[in-house]
């Protein structure tokens, strides 16, 4: 029989219209030519493919509701869940890391293995193989603080259970650091990409930076938060180092617990209509505490025109302003400060100088790599 005998339908969606229509495929007969067959094959090769992409195109941006006659899709769905949707988006991205990684080990072991002519096994076994000292201070340490846990257990059965358990734990941090090791000398590319949320729009006068820039930082902050006083610094240093390539904008988002956030956010905002926000944003993180008289002090040292700035205070357009800042937090699932978004990418807390790098300097070769494509 031919083997293309028992192919009888193609199921596949049109571009006008989502119902599936069918194509019956003519018995190929055994006269055909290896070439013929090649030909029928990459025929029906491209129609899968044709048809896969029109679903998907399909389901992405399809009607999932009409009210008397008013079409609602599945992105709007998606964009009043992002924040939940995101949550189940990182799980399974996590999930996926933690197969990569294990997928990962595997071929390193087996790369090496072929290299030494042995089995996995053996390497492993050799991996894990080697003295391993555990002194008796240890065990003793450890089994005076787990007394209890132990009960009725003969003092010497618990300390050799202990110095046991110590001995496998000595191991299986020496294998995972030869497998580190051995994973160096390979050449490694993650290319697994974490999940995003969408870039909140920027405000002119609270963006600082290159409009252009290959990386945006947004900064979700509390001018009464601690910890967002703390990464000033490292933000400064990070838009000093990469000038022309890094944006960094501001978004307000006043915790309840502090009782001049909101109105420090007011006023933030009051300075950025007259095209000091900066100045004022860099006065308000550098008091020692922020008191109703530091925010009038301060937008006199900003040079604020202190009667337009009242008037601003007064109006509901600042508060406004800062409400629609909470709402895009909330919608992104964002309820602590600082948090930070890179190009979407989610960093919680006063992250250190290095962990902004390493995500940034990911972003750019990304950058880099999809640019060069684009010119071949």
């Amino acid at each position: 029989m031919n083997s293309l005998s028992s192919l009888n339908y193609l199921t596949c969606f049109s571009n006008s219209r989502s119902q599936p229509r069918t194509f019956k495929v003519v018995h190929a007969p055994n006269s055909l030519t290896s070439r013929q067959r090649a030909l029928v094959y990459l025929v029906v090769s491209l129609l899968m493919l044709v048809s896969a992409n029109i679903v998907r195109g399909q389901s992405e941006d399809r009607v999932v509701a009409t009210v008397n006659g008013t079409v609602l899709r599945l992105p709007e769905v998606d964009a009043a869940a992002t924040g939940k949707i995101f949550l189940l988006q990182q799980q399974i991205y996590a999930l996926r890391k933690s197969a990569l990684e294990n997928l990962i080990s595997r071929k390193v072991l087996e790369i090496e293995a072929l290299r030494r002519n042995i089995s996995v096994v053996q390497l492993k076994n050799h991996l894990l193989s080697g003295p391993v000292n555990v002194s008796p201070d240890q065990v003793d340490a450890v089994y005076l603080e787990n007394l209890a846990a132990f009960g009725s257990m003969n003092a010497d059965e618990a300390k050799e259970k202990i110095r046991l358990d110590l001995e496998a734990q000595a191991r299986l941090k020496r294998y995972r650091e030869e497998l580190a090791k051995l994973r160096k000398t390979l050449k490694v590319e993650l290319m697994l990409d974490e999940p995003r949320l969408p870039l909140p729009a920027r405000t002119d006068f609270a963006s600082t930076g290159s409009p252009n820039a290959e990386v945006v930082i947004t900064e979700f902050s509390d001018f009464q938060c601690p910890y967002c006083k703390a990464v000033q610094p490292t933000l400064k240093q990070l838009l000093r180092e990469y000038e022309g390539r890094v944006r960094l904008d501001f978004k307000h988002l006043p915790l309840e617990q502090h009782p001049l956030a909101a109105a420090s956010a007011q006023a933030a905002f009051c300075s950025g209509k007259q095209g000091h926000f900066w100045e004022y944003h860099d006065a308000l993180f550098a008091a020692d505490e922020i008191s109703k008289e530091l925010l009038q002090s301060a937008a006199l040292r900003s040079g604020l025109q202190l009667d337009a700035f009242q008037a601003c205070l007064d109006s509901p357009e600042s508060r406004s302003a800062v409400v629609d800042d909470l709402r895009e937090a909330k919608r992104l699932g964002i309820e602590s400060t600082p948090t930070f978004l890179i190009n979407g990418k989610l960093l919680r807390g006063a992250a250190s100088l290095e962990q902004f790098k390493l995500i940034i300097d990911r972003e750019l070769k990304t950058s880099q790599s999809a640019s060069a494509g684009q010119h071949k």
